[in-house]
């Protein structure tokens, strides 16, 4: 395959993994589950932060951000402006995140994705006047259980794309 091509298959990945995430996001589960529920797409926005080669996947993260908002019903730009600050976040210390061993890198994703709670939270507070609970830091807990199945099965997926 030529570089254009695993580009273009790179490319691909990237929106079908996130646009995958955004289904995981809709499908009506149980209550129970729902507290539980890791934000998909901001898992996703940090993987391909840091493994991107530049700064565009802020702009994806803005555009999935708000259509994160549109079919959640939340208040246009808050998933947006908390993506944009989690991709930015991650594509400024990717070069010494991916030094990291899987463990280090482990903790300061879910440093990360608690900045990305912390903001929205405080986007709902300003808005709707939301007082953050406790519960709203259990998806915390499911992300660090798949973030490093998330990471080993694109990574995978990529060195397919690169090998072909």
């Amino acid at each position: 395959m030529s570089k254009n091509n695993n580009q273009t298959a790179s490319t691909l990945l990237v929106h079908l993994s996130l646009l995958c995430s955004l289904l995981l996001m809709l499908i009506p589960w149980p209550n129970i589950i729902v507290w539980f529920q890791p934000h998909w797409v901001a898992l996703m926005i940090a993987y391909w932060s840091l493994n991107a080669s530049n700064s565009r996947v802020m702009y994806v993260a803005f555009a999935y951000g708000l259509l994160t908002d549109v079919l959640m019903g939340s208040l246009l730009g808050k998933h947006g402006m908390s993506l944009v600050a989690l991709s930015f976040l991650v594509t400024k210390s990717a070069k010494q995140l991916r030094m990291k061993s899987i463990w280090q890198l482990l903790g300061m994703v879910v440093v990360l994705l608690f900045n990305d709670i912390l903001i929205r939270s405080f986007i709902d507070w300003v808005s709707f006047g939301y007082k953050p609970k406790a519960s709203d830091l259990l998806p915390l807990i499911t992300a660090t259980l798949i973030w490093p199945w998330i990471k080993y099965l694109l990574d995978r997926l990529q060195i397919s794309i690169r090998n072909s």
